[in-house]
């Protein structure tokens, strides 16, 4: 309770920290494994050549890229993550241009009207949806659309289920409580769609998962994937270690010695203006 009402909030400073110190191997362990769900919502956008586009939370640019193959005109990717952003320079800085910027802040800077559509693929949830939503819908021509895929709140459930059991057992050590808005599925989408002037073309959700071996494998594909991004630094540096090892056990413990199931379940849509 301490740290709900007194400590300062460090989630966005520390989710960028976990994505610098991942994006080396970021595409290998979440870019492919999610890359056919990001493609389909980008194929559902029906992009045209020519249209402006702004790909918000780009991290290492490949659904950028996807958008600008199908515009034939540079694309915008913005995203905090200045390690993300060297990844995405690296692959695609001849035909996208990548700008580190929140993204609320950087969408608040843009003229209204001013782009023909906005994708937004896997980082809603770590800014401010509804306003986020809003001035999408103001940056966008009348009849501009905006694609979104996300993780829901409901993704990796089981796996965080027991991160709450560890540090109900040792509380003094959760150092850091990360606080983050994602939403949880495509009605709550569709509701802040509606609300910010937009119109729901489309809404859905699904899951992707896969298995590891053991506790802290678990846990390593949580971190390396950025699906759990800054819950790494939720205990000191000094308590990590025991902190964290016990999470693996009480993880191996819930699937006593079986196979761990890591499930993704995302939402997506579009919207239009």
């Amino acid at each position: 309770m301490r740290l709900w009402w007194v400590a300062a909030d460090r989630s966005a400073e520390l989710v960028d920290k976990s994505y610098d110190a991942i994006s080396g191997g970021y595409d290998e362990t979440w870019t492919h494994h999610m890359r056919d769900r990001t493609a389909e919502m980008i194929e559902r956008l029906d992009i045209q050549p020519n249209e402006r586009a702004v790909d918000l939370t780009c991290g290492t640019g490949y659904a950028t890229h996807r958008v600008a193959e199908r515009t034939g005109r540079t694309v915008i990717g913005v995203d905090r993550s200045a390690g993300m952003l060297a990844e995405a320079r690296k692959q695609f800085g001849g035909t996208c241009e990548f700008v580190q910027s929140d993204i609320l802040t950087y969408l608040k800077a843009q003229p209204a009207g001013s782009v023909d559509l906005v994708t937004c693929c896997w980082g809603l949830g770590y800014s401010r949806p509804l306003a986020v939503l809003r001035q999408i819908t103001r940056i966008l021509r009348p009849g501009g659309k905006v694609g979104i895929i996300d993780n829901s709140i409901f993704s990796l459930r089981e796996v965080m289920a027991c991160s709450i059991l560890t540090f109900m057992e040792q509380p003094l050590r959760l150092e850091n409580l990360m606080h983050f808005r994602f939403l949880t599925g495509p009605r709550q989408l569709g509701l802040y769609m509606r609300l910010s002037g937009l119109k729901p073309r489309s809404l859905w959700k699904g899951q992707k998962s896969y298995t590891v071996a053991n506790g802290r494998e678990a846990i390593a594909r949580l971190h390396t994937t950025g699906a759990a991004a800054g819950f790494e630094f939720a205990a000191s540096a000094a308590d990590s270690p025991a902190v964290f090892e016990r999470f693996a056990e009480i993880i191996e413990e819930k699937y006593a010695g079986g196979e761990i199931p890591i499930i993704h379940r995302y939402l997506a849509g579009i919207g239009q203006k």
